[in-house]
């Protein structure tokens, strides 16, 4: 008897979610997706296993699509997701139900929420006042979806925008994906603390003479750059002068502990 929570979070937003979620549930467990699945069938009767992730490009990053794609997981279990965006949701809902059902299992409840974009590759992370603005209307959101979850309520996920979605996932987060941290460049500013390092979800950096090194296997989630406390990480000229963002109530260790 239990519940399972498996997230992936590079600046702290699912992170914080999950926590949220999970106090609304008894003996519940927070894992990494960045982690190893487990080699076990999980779930069953009286467990509940849950997904908390951002939505990448429309979609499921690939670190995402690659571990549930892996998980077994029984039959009759309830399932629920809760994925947060700093623009569009799309169809990340159905797409995520997709792979379930390739196992036999349905989403029992699945919702959404706005958080504080932070692809800075593309935009300027928001303003202080704007973090919190956004911080505080989703963390309400995320209370009565954790209190639902927890008394078995059933929330579709609902279907949206499926072609663009599995277009812009497909086309700009897969595509050339081992080339993309070829435009990381390390600055003068670098001390070569290794926290870049640290925070990679998937281990894609290694310190050589005390600077950052990309090994191409990216998952285009931005940790290194945004929890460098010196913000000596830029990508191409497209970063610079860009606030860099991570939850404010999220702290680094819990990044790199969590990994």
């Amino acid at each position: 008897m239990g519940s399972t929570i498996y997230y992936f979070s590079a600046t702290g937003n699912s992170l914080e979610i999950a926590h949220q979620i999970a106090k609304e549930l008894e003996d519940c467990t927070i894992k990494s997706m960045a982690t190893q699945p487990p080699n076990e069938p999980i779930g069953g009767s009286g467990e509940s296993i849950g997904f908390v992730f951002p939505v990448f490009y429309n979609g499921l990053p690939r670190l995402v699509k690659q571990f549930i794609k892996k998980l077994s997981i029984i039959k009759g279990t309830y399932c629920f997701a809760f994925i947060n965006f700093g623009g569009y949701g799309a169809n990340t809902l159905g797409m995520l139900e997709d792979i379930l059902q390739e196992k036999g299992i349905s989403l029992s409840y699945a919702d959404e929420v706005k958080m504080p974009g932070n692809y800075i590759v593309n935009y300027q992370a928001p303003d202080t006042d704007k973090v919190q603005k956004l911080i505080k209307a989703a963390a309400s959101k995320v209370d009565k979806a954790a209190k639902s979850i927890a008394d078995g309520e059933r929330h579709p996920a609902k279907r949206k925008a499926e072609l663009w979605s599995k277009i812009t996932n497909r086309s700009y987060l897969y595509k050339d994906i081992a080339k993309w941290d070829e435009k990381f460049v390390v600055t003068c500013k670098c001390t070569g603390c290794c926290l870049c390092a640290k925070v990679c979800p998937v281990d894609n950096i290694k310190i050589e003479d005390r600077h950052p090194v990309w090994q191409h296997h990216c998952e285009r989630c931005l940790a290194c750059i945004q929890w460098c406390p010196y913000e000596a990480i830029q990508y191409g000229k497209k970063t610079i002068g860009r606030r860099r963002y991570h939850n404010p109530n999220v702290e680094i260790k819990d990044i790199i502990n969590r990994k």
